[in-house]
């Protein structure tokens, strides 16, 4: 986390501004606060424009700065806000040009780009906790520029729980969407590709009806987030990633299994960092390594859990045994089933494919290792709070965060106990 320096002297504080713009990590309000104290109000506003903040009184730089309209999207997730919706707001096209595409908070963004993000939503590592090899985020979406109304609108294609949308830009790379995000370009990539993947993402928004459990899946129709990039790849002429990750461990695949899942080859976010046709261009950091390091720390215990333990499925509360009960009914599309549809915004064709155990109990999970992330993070914020400066081994290993944990994360569903290991 970026912490203020003990002191600023009349010497040193020159260069503030130099390091913050080297470090080019999102400053808290708070920080802000003591930043225009110190720096010059140009440089203030430089500073501010460079993370995604409109300053007032500086026209000059609005293109760096982008929309500086920030959206209620959350990550897979239902959003009031549309594309059709949004775009109506011009700002959404406000960005800095850059080539075939724009820059933004110090990034230059191409079409097809892959932003694998740690994204804020707590619980939502409960799959990618369980693959190998471990990667730090569990979600990955790609940039795209949309038109509309003679307009180019720099957007995030990515999945939620009814499909696939497009997030506005400077929403998704925000402090509320995302912890951190890593940005990786296809090698073969060219400008010649720009048009093709702007039309392919389009197509994805109107025709994808659902989100897909297996990553796997040739159906176009269905789409897990790593498909939305393999399809699009492909479709654009590009070589798609190939899968390196898997379930593997004998006791996750039989854990797995009671929920009806048996898709072992898992697409993960990681096998475009591994896969030798993607690069490094840049990455986005929102300062909240509370969050990444309680995510971790809690997803890392889970997944010993999940390893060692028997899955049981009558530790689910009783709102499982409803969840699958309505997803049966919507499944058979009958007279209850729709109506539980029109409440809950789905229908027979928009649920996501795959076991309805899983999708059953899949909410349920990522709200309570998703609670137990949240009391660690508040643990871990109060820890940095304190005299002293704790390195990042410290804090992977301090005892009263370990604790924490292995108290708090005590999950029904999956009772103490060894569960017989398979070699």
């Amino acid at each position: 986390m970026l912490k203020q320096p003990p002191t600023w002297t009349a010497r040193n504080r020159g260069h503030m501004a130099q390091i913050l713009s080297a470090l080019d990590i999102y400053i808290t309000p708070d920080q802000r606060k003591r930043a225009a104290k110190l720096l010059k109000p140009t440089e203030f506003a430089g500073i501010l424009a460079n993370q995604g903040i409109t300053p007032a009184g500086y026209p000059q730089l609005e293109q760096l700065s982008g929309p500086g309209v920030n959206l209620n999207i959350v990550a897979n997730r239902s959003s009031s806000w549309s594309f059709q919706r949004w775009r109506k707001d011009h700002r959404f096209s406000r960005y800095e040009a850059s080539a075939e595409g724009v820059r933004y908070r110090g990034v230059d963004f191409r079409p097809g780009d892959v932003l694998l993000a740690n994204v804020n939503l707590d619980g939502n590592g409960v799959y990618t906790a369980l693959s190998d090899p471990r990667g730090f985020s569990s979600h990955s979406a790609f940039f795209a520029i949309l038109e509309y109304a003679g307009r180019q609108f720099p957007v995030v294609i990515e999945t939620y729980e009814k499909g696939v949308r497009p997030v506005p830009l400077n929403v998704f790379l925000g402090p509320r969407y995302c912890s951190y995000v890593e940005v990786y370009r296809h090698r073969d990539y060219s400008r010649n590709h720009a048009a093709a993947i702007a039309r392919i993402a389009a197509e994805f928004i109107e025709c994808v009806q659902g989100y897909n459990f297996d990553s796997e899946d040739p159906d176009p129709d269905y789409m897990s987030c790593t498909a939305v990039g393999r399809f699009l790849h492909q479709r654009a002429g590009l070589t798609p990633a190939r899968t390196l990750s898997k379930l593997q461990h004998p006791n996750i695949q039989s854990n797995l299994s009671r929920l009806g899942y048996e898709y072992f080859d898992f697409f993960a976010p990681v096998d475009f960092l591994l896969n030798d046709s993607f690069r490094f261009v840049g990455r986005v950091d929102n300062n909240q390594i509370d969050r990444l390091l309680a995510r971790e720390l809690v997803d890392r215990e889970f997944r010993r859990q999940f390893m060692e333990r028997e899955l049981v499925l009558r530790g689910f509360p009783f709102r499982y045994r409803l969840n699958r009960w309505g997803i049966d009914q919507i499944r058979r599309s009958t007279f209850i089933g729709k109506t539980i549809g029109r409440i809950e915004g789905f229908d027979a064709r928009s649920l996501p494919k795959g076991p309805d155990d899983l999708l059953a109990v899949i909410t349920i999970a990522e709200q309570q290792i998703g609670a137990v992330i949240k009391k660690t993070t508040h643990t871990i914020a109060k820890i940095l709070s304190e005299p002293g400066d704790p390195t990042l081994d410290d804090l992977m290993t301090h005892p009263v965060i370990q604790t924490q944990i292995e108290n708090s994360l005590n999950l029904p569903w999956l009772p103490p106990g060894v569960a017989k290991r398979v070699n």
